[in-house]
């Protein structure tokens, strides 16, 4: 499975800020295995202020590159990935999303590749 140029962002959470009490929000995470033991690609990808982690994979073989985890500082744990082209949250932004105030924007380049404006 290939999981590339995809942003999850607060997921789970309706455009007037409420949340279904009804669902898990896929766990709170923003990109999970969901208990695949697999092997996924995830690359390129920008996950954003979800509940818990923006990113999830504490089984399996899945490689990442180039992924960035951002959220406002204090909030939710650490993500669980390893990969040194990826920069994911630690309880504090780094550098690519350093910017980030609780605003995003995000248009996809004739390529087909995600951009995201932090701001």
């Amino acid at each position: 499975m290939t999981i590339e140029d995809s942003l999850a962002y607060a997921n789970g959470t309706l455009g007037d800020g409420t949340v279904n009490k009804n669902g898990d929000r896929n766990g709170h995470h923003g990109f999970t295995h969901n208990s695949n033991p697999g092997s996924m690609s995830v690359s390129d990808n920008v996950g954003i202020d979800n509940a818990e982690r923006n990113f999830s994979f504490d089984t399996g073989t899945s490689v990442f590159r180039n992924d960035t985890s951002c959220r406002l500082a204090g909030g939710g744990s650490n993500d669980k990935t390893v990969d040194s082209s990826d920069q994911f949250w630690t309880g504090e932004n780094g550098s690519r999303c350093a910017s980030y105030t609780g605003t995003v924007k995000w248009s996809f380049a004739s390529g087909g590749r995600l951009v995201v404006t932090f701001g």
